[in-house]
C-alpha cells in the first residue's frame, strides 16, 4: 500500500484486544476504546483528492483541476504542486522554509508561484512578506500570486 493510499484510506472496523498493561481495550490503530473522535481541523478545510493526489482544501483540488484545463488549453506550459523554497538571510542563514501550493511554467518560460488561501494567518502573511521582500529580487523570473 503506498502512502497517498494509506493517508486517504477509508477508517477500518475497529478490532479491539486488552492491553495487559492498562487494561483499556485497545485497536491496533491505537484507538482506545470509548474515546472520543479527533477534533474537526482549526479551519474546517476537507481533505480532497484529485487525480490521485490528495490537497488539504477543496479549493486546492479545484485550483489543481483548472490548472490541468489551461494546460490543456495552452494557457501555461506545465504546473507542479508543492513547490518547496528557502528563504535565506544575506549572510546566507536560513530564515524559514516554505512550500508554496503550485508553481506554473508559462509560455514565456517565466514561473508563477501560486498560493491557495481561505483564509490567510498572521504566520502566513510573515512568510508572504518575506518571500515578496527577500526571495522574489533573488529569482526574478518568478511571479507570486495568491488566489483567494
Amino acid at each position: 500500500m503506498t502512502y497517498f493510499q494509506r493517508r486517504n484510506a477509508k477508517q477500518h472496523q475497529h478490532r479491539y484486544f486488552v492491553d495487559l498493561d492498562t487494561h483499556d481495550a485497545v485497536c491496533l490503530c491505537g484507538k482506545v476504546r470509548g474515546s472520543k473522535k479527533a477534533a474537526p481541523g482549526k479551519y474546517n478545510a476537507t481533505r480532497s483528492i484529485y487525480n490521485g493526489y490528495p490537497y488539504d482544501s477543496k479549493f486546492e483540488a479545484q485550483t489543481a483541476m483548472q490548472l490541468d484545463w489551461r494546460k490543456k488549453a495552452g494557457d501555461i506550459k506545465d504546473w507542479e504542486k508543492q513547490f518547496a523554497i528557502e528563504i535565506r538571510s544575506p549572510a546566507g542563514e536560513l530564515i524559514v522554509r516554505h512550500k508554496v501550493d503550485f508553481r506554473l511554467l508559462l509560455n514565456d518560460d517565466s514561473y508563477e508561484l501560486l498560493e491557495v488561501k481561505g483564509f490567510e494567518t498572521r504566520d502566513y502573511k510573515l512568510i508572504r512578506r518575506l518571500i515578496e521582500t527577500v526571495w522574489l529580487p533573488e529569482h526574478l523570473d518568478h511571479v507570486y500570486t495568491v488566489v483567494k
